[in-house]
């Protein structure tokens, strides 16, 4: 195997790389990679390398529909080309790496434009709070500051790896009035608040969102002070398969991420993510607007449809 891809798995595993759609674009350039270095001369050592690569980079975080419908995305573009019959092995080479090339611009895209609804939702004066590091939140918070958008931001530190700090660092670095709170001062910022944005990690066929570990004590403080709660979510991070009553897993992470030297005999348990019901979210922002999470199956679905 490449080096580099070996380092891409590694990244994601140690969470160098983070954030569903980073993850997401770095699997599907891993994927570019082996088929730029493939010597395979046949369809079947073809298709087999790409399983065996698409298996061990999806095997690196199991909460990630997203990096799951972009490895799907290629392997059935492979399988389509390969079917056609009157290709060549190289041109069948050719054409998953352009349409992979195609796919992460389109990625690009689509969260430039998802920007473009966020930064609508937020107002001259107002006080965001946000969690984690989400590359679509801030984005988003970037983009309403281009416009002329005068507000502040409240970024939580997001325990136990602090990913919070990295979203404090990239605001305050591009000019927006930022403060970093530990979690534990949520409901005392929320009572200023006026939006509440997070990003995520998956999304259930009933609109519920899976996010980082806290995402829904701070959805609930939302409701409780009436503050908006919204999330920004590409539509990729649909989980088709919560349809047929599939769950989504939840990563369980090292105990040591919380404490590296504990008392003996003391239990620690690190899940990554939670469960947010639909029902204290506002709404989805996403790359074909705003929608409610009851809508985001069908949404998705359709866009689904469309692309392949």
């Amino acid at each position: 195997m490449d080096k580099k891809i070996s380092q891409i798995i590694t990244d994601i595993k140690k969470i160098k790389i983070q954030g569903a759609r980073n993850v997401a674009r770095a699997v599907v350039t891993a994927i570019i990679l082996q088929v730029k270095n493939s010597k395979a001369k046949t369809f079947d050592e073809l298709y087999s390398e790409l399983l065996i690569v698409s298996d061990l980079l999806a095997s690196t975080r199991p909460t990630e529909p997203m990096m799951r419908n972009s490895i799907k995305d290629v392997i059935n573009f492979t399988v389509m080309q390969i079917s056609s019959g009157n290709k060549s092995i190289d041109e069948v080479k050719k054409n998953i790496v352009e349409h992979s090339e195609k796919y992460l611009k389109k990625m690009e895209h689509d969260s430039q434009i998802l920007a473009d609804y966020g930064a609508k939702t937020i107002e001259n004066g107002s006080l965001v709070i946000t969690y984690c590091h989400s590359s679509t939140v801030t984005g988003i918070l970037k983009k309403a500051f281009e416009i002329g958008t005068d507000f502040r931001v409240i970024c939580c530190e997001t325990r136990p790896k602090f990913q919070g700090r990295i979203t404090a660092k990239e605001l305050s670095s591009a000019g927006i009035d930022t403060t970093l709170v530990v979690d534990g001062a949520s409901n005392v910022f929320m009572k200023k608040a006026d939006l509440c944005l997070v990003g995520a990690d998956a999304i259930t066929s009933t609109g519920d969102l899976i996010n980082k570990i806290g995402t829904s004590c701070l959805a609930q403080i939302s409701r409780i002070h009436n503050v908006s709660f919204y999330c920004a979510a590409e539509l990729y991070k649909y989980n088709p398969l919560t349809l047929y009553g599939n769950k989504e897993k939840i990563e369980q992470r090292s105990p040591k991420e919380i404490w590296e030297t504990p008392p003996k005999k003391l239990k620690i348990e690190n899940p990554a993510f939670d469960f947010t019901e639909a029902r204290y979210i506002n709404g989805y922002i996403t790359e074909e607007g705003i929608i409610s999470p009851t809508s985001f199956s069908s949404v998705a679905t359709r866009h689904f449809k469309e692309l392949g």
